[in-house]
């Protein structure tokens, strides 16, 4: 089982008593409701979360085309970005169509098309998500924290 800083457990306790709990008691006396807290702050800490549980994921693999990169993209229509997370294989699929693409081999993939054509590589992503939390309590309690601040802001 893979060990973890220490320093990543008392944001991670901390998130926790936030979700077990309807207050917490900071170490300078402040309470925070978690009802209180608007989309905006639930976003923030989605996206805390959501950074470690990738790290823990990314640090954990052997295969890095298995790992989730995160980047900025702007929509088309779109002047704003959106940070979008995916596996690199499917980064390294998508280059590889719009290459060929470009210089006349092949079409542009639909959505639909790439995840059919990298069904197996999903397969054994979902086969690696599965085995490390299988393996670390502290990636479950995550993927734990995780769904429950989106549960929440979902609710919303």
């Amino acid at each position: 089982m893979n060990r973890l800083p220490a320093r990543f457990f008392p944001t991670l306790c901390g998130v926790c008593l936030l979700l077990l709990g309807s207050t917490q008691t900071l170490a300078a006396d402040e309470q925070i409701v978690i009802e209180d807290l608007t989309p905006a702050q639930l976003r923030a800490e989605i996206k805390k979360i959501e950074t470690e549980y990738y790290r823990v994921f990314n640090a954990s693999i052997e295969d890095k085309k298995l790992a989730i990169i995160c980047y900025d993209t702007v929509p088309t229509g779109s002047h704003r970005k959106i940070e979008t997370c995916e596996p690199q294989f499917a980064i390294d699929k998508r280059a590889e169509n719009a290459n060929d693409s470009r210089f006349g081999n092949n079409i542009l993939y639909s959505q639909q098309s790439m995840n059919r054509d990298l069904a197996l590589e999903y397969e054994a992503l979902t086969a690696a998500l599965t085995s490390l939390a299988a393996q670390s309590e502290y990636f479950r309690e995550l993927d734990g924290i995780l769904g429950a601040l989106r549960d929440e802001l979902n609710n919303r």
